[in-house]
């Protein structure tokens, strides 16, 4: 299975292609389309995630991450009923992964229908789908070494007398996966109680 490439821009075709040059080999390759400014201002190698998708009869397509997180958000997207590769695409081009968790811990399901392709109706069904994914009992979004480092900085934060309301929606919101305890829980307070940062 194809999983990342490495080469020089060759070209980049609006709104959110660009061929990448990887030896002798051209690559056709579908990005967020929030990627597109920064891909565009970078020189000498780069280095994509890939997925390709493959549908009978129709032409291969190749879809580039910048990170491993969003090419496996890209990859449980694709696997929600009704949720096609370009669709998928869009909600990334979007949302961020912590901007989608907010989203489910908000329950402000009328937040994705500012995805191009997503009206009210079907941001209702799709933000159930989301629930799901980001259930903490779905096996792939937290290792479990990850899980606990989250879930011990929420215990903490509760135990400075946050809700757990409050606490879980800023976690979700400052959330990345190489974080450890301490880092997290310092972004955390740093939006909770900005004076506190320096002395944890």
């Amino acid at each position: 299975m194809l999983y990342s490439l490495t080469g020089c821009i060759k070209k980049l075709i609006p709104p959110n292609r660009l061929i990448l040059q990887t030896g002798w080999i051209s690559w056709e390759i579908f990005i967020p389309l929030r990627h597109t400014e920064k891909v565009e201002k970078l020189n000498g190698k780069l280095e994509l995630y890939v997925v390709p998708i493959l549908r009978k009869g129709e032409h291969p397509e190749l879809y580039g991450f910048l990170s491993f997180e969003e090419r496996e958000l890209f990859v449980k997207l694709i696997n929600i009923s009704k949720v096609g590769p370009r669709l998928a695409l869009n909600i990334i081009s979007v949302f961020s992964q912590s901007e989608l968790r907010n989203i489910i811990v908000e329950g402000n399901y009328k937040a994705l229908s500012k995805v191009p392709g997503i009206g009210v109706k079907r941001a209702e069904k799709l933000f159930l789908d989301l629930k799901n994914l980001f259930s903490k009992k779905k096996e792939g979004y937290l290792t479990p070494e990850k899980e606990a480092v989250f879930e011990e900085a929420k215990v903490c934060l509760i135990n400075l007398g946050f809700t757990s309301k409050e606490a879980e929606k800023v976690l979700n919101s400052v959330f990345s996966p190489e974080d450890t305890l301490d880092v997290l829980l310092k972004k955390a307070l740093q939006k909770l109680a900005p004076g506190v940062k320096e002395n944890v």
